[in-house]
């Protein structure tokens, strides 16, 4: 991990970020009536849209400012102004660099928007008085062991985007230790194109020619509207500062999630068939099996964290996106 060496190099970017002192968190006054001023990061992606639609009714009172697209996480500088100018009390950082073999093969450009933004917006937290959530990844784990890991678990990533991820997780309890940092897993929602059910779905509604999955890649699979459902918690009620995995019970493999997601949307899962990771060789590595524990979080009560399986079929539900050819069949067929 070559790119890991010029962090420290590069650390002298955040120290240029924020020079005032810390203050207390302020509130705003609209009309008068108090309110939160959220700035968001990554809202147009999967979980930053899904965040805009559950805060709009949430009927909590708040202000959220977001970031514009050209507004670029390797600039520290422009950063650190952004959030000077609009003063937050909360930032929440769902902006990534998220195609892991991408960031194998561009690990300055990962390390830059995962690892060293989030080190300049704590920073830039800081000096207004502001708390961040950052959304992590099981990428910082090794995958090299058969039980759930744990926040105190040691990290070794066995890619460049998890030593990003990684890099961004430290930064941001550094410069701002009364923050947050969500790690997640395999997240997915009803944005088309965009995460590995919709992939999967396109590929059912195509050819009718059969879908090879692997085995042998072990995660969470998690809605981002679950993701939110704990932002959401925190920004009403937050408990202890720190790390804490957010995510969906239970664990399952690549091809595990592939037929539930088949047999929910009424496709035949007879076409999928299960094969081993060494039989598609990707750019980067990837951790076999991280089941995250989540027992840290499901102690604070804020948010009950269904099992996958429950998780997919209640999105199912309540989106028509994730329908197949046979949507009309009944309410027991798509159980089974």
């Amino acid at each position: 991990m070559s790119g890991i060496k010029s962090i420290f190099a590069a650390l002298s970017s955040c120290n240029n970020v924020g020079k005032k002192a810390c203050g207390g968190l302020r509130k705003l006054l609209i009309g008068g009536l108090e309110v939160s001023r959220v700035v968001l990061f990554g809202s147009s992606g999967q979980l930053g849209s899904d965040f805009l639609i559950q805060a709009s009714t949430s009927g909590v009172g708040w202000e959220v400012v977001c970031a514009p697209r050209e507004l670029r996480l390797e600039d520290s500088e422009a950063l650190g102004t952004f959030i000077e100018e609009h003063a937050p009390q909360w930032i929440i950082n769902a902006a990534a660099m998220t195609d892991v073999d991408a960031s194998h093969l561009d690990p300055g450009r990962a390390l830059r928007v995962n690892g060293l933004a989030p080190g300049a917006l704590a920073r830039a937290a800081g000096a207004v008085g502001a708390r961040v959530i950052q959304i992590s990844s099981e990428a910082v784990y090794d995958g090299l062991r058969k039980v759930p890991y744990t926040e105190v678990d040691a990290c070794r990533p066995v890619s460049a985007y998890g030593v990003s991820k990684l890099t961004g997780d430290l930064l941001t309890l550094t410069y701002s230790p009364n923050s947050f940092v969500l790690r997640t897993s395999w997240l997915y929602s009803k944005k088309r194109g965009s995460n590995f059910p919709t992939r999967i779905l396109d590929q059912l509604r195509g050819s009718g020619k059969r879908l090879s999955v692997v085995t042998d890649i072990v995660g969470n699979p998690t809605p981002t509207s679950l993701v939110v459902k704990a932002i959401i918690a925190i920004l009403r009620n937050p408990p202890e500062p720190g790390i804490y995995n957010v995510c969906a019970g239970e664990s399952a493999s690549k091809f595990e999630w592939s037929v539930e997601i088949a047999i929910q949307a009424g496709f035949d899962p007879g076409r999928i068939f299960p094969v081993s990771s060494r039989d598609y060789p990707t750019a980067a590595s990837r951790p076999p099996y991280v089941d995250l524990d989540c027992g840290k979080f499901r102690k604070t009560g804020l948010v009950m964290l269904p099992t996958w399986r429950e998780a997919w079929l209640a999105e199912c539900r309540t989106q028509d996106e994730y329908a197949g050819e046979y949507r009309d069949t009944d309410e027991a067929r798509l159980r089974k």
